[in-house]
């Protein structure tokens, strides 16, 4: 697969749902996927531990199948 803007977007939007459906969030959640399929998790994925719903840990899941089923590249860590 080649960079994220040479998805199609029924494509991606397929992935998107696939990774919802994954981690069990609702179709609702879809832009919270959105928004950080192509962000870093460095600078979002940490849970806080205040029970949100969801938790960035399950938007990750979603995050990681979606980007998974689209053949894009873990993210190299900051460290």
């Amino acid at each position: 697969m080649g960079p994220p803007d040479a998805i199609a977007p029924e494509q991606r939007a397929a992935a998107i749902d696939a990774g919802l459906a994954y981690a069990g969030l609702r179709p609702s959640q879809r832009g919270l996927v959105e928004r950080y399929l192509e962000q870093h998790p460095d600078g979002w994925k940490n849970c806080c531990g205040s029970s949100c719903d969801p938790c960035v840990l399950t938007i990750g899941l979603a995050v990681d199948r979606a980007r998974s089923l689209l053949g894009l590249p873990a993210f190299a860590s900051a460290e």
